[in-house]
């Protein structure tokens, strides 16, 4: 896998640091039996040198083989988070009752209130590196934005949780809050 201009990335003991222009990103990847390496490749034809990383794994299984690919992706969406950045948006969908939606000045949480007409105020507080906004371009939009895409992604799921019919029919109550698009920022 070679590394773009720009971002560093140090592997010490399965433990992946990651920098670029937007941050810098800690995975902890020392439950996955794998045997990653920063090496600098010199291409053979042009001479030019280029950082890459070596993932590979010794005797292993089917199973315990497709550990590699999910390395590779991991490493691949982390430094894509610290060159461009995730950017996921949600939408408030309701039929009757508004959906009103708190936002901490930080952006550090959201509440929800008069989901299906309830009293119940549903918190969800973001993952370090996850910051949420009110969408000023569209009514009922929320702004998700950080580095870490497993972040951005699971404060999305879990406000979409959060807002769970119960044990009403999905084809007629069809409230809730669901992402409408996934970009870079």
């Amino acid at each position: 896998m070679t590394i773009p201009d720009g971002v560093t990335v140090s592997i010490k003991a399965r433990v992946v640091i990651v920098n670029g222009p937007r941050g810098k990103i800690t995975k902890d990847m020392s439950h996955l039996n794998v045997d990653m390496r920063c090496m600098t490749q010199i291409d053979k034809k042009s001479g030019a040198k280029s950082n890459v990383i070596r993932i590979r794994m010794w005797f292993g299984s089917y199973k315990q083989k497709c550990q590699v690919k999910t390395v590779h992706t991991l490493l691949d969406t982390m430094i894509n988070g610290v060159r461009e950045g995730v950017q996921y948006k949600m939408r408030l969908v309701y039929a009757h009752f508004p959906i009103n939606a708190n936002i901490a000045k930080d952006g550090s949480f959201v509440e929800l209130k008069n989901f299906l007409g309830g009293r119940q105020v549903k918190k969800v507080v973001m993952q370090p590196g996850c910051k949420v906004r009110l969408g000023t371009d569209v009514k009922d939009e929320l702004i998700f934005e950080g580095i870490d895409k497993e972040a951005v992604s699971l404060g999305c799921a879990q406000l979409c949780q959060a807002c769970s019919i119960g044990t009403k029919d999905e084809r007629k109550f069809l409230d809730g809050v669901f992402v409408s698009e996934r970009t870079v920022i």
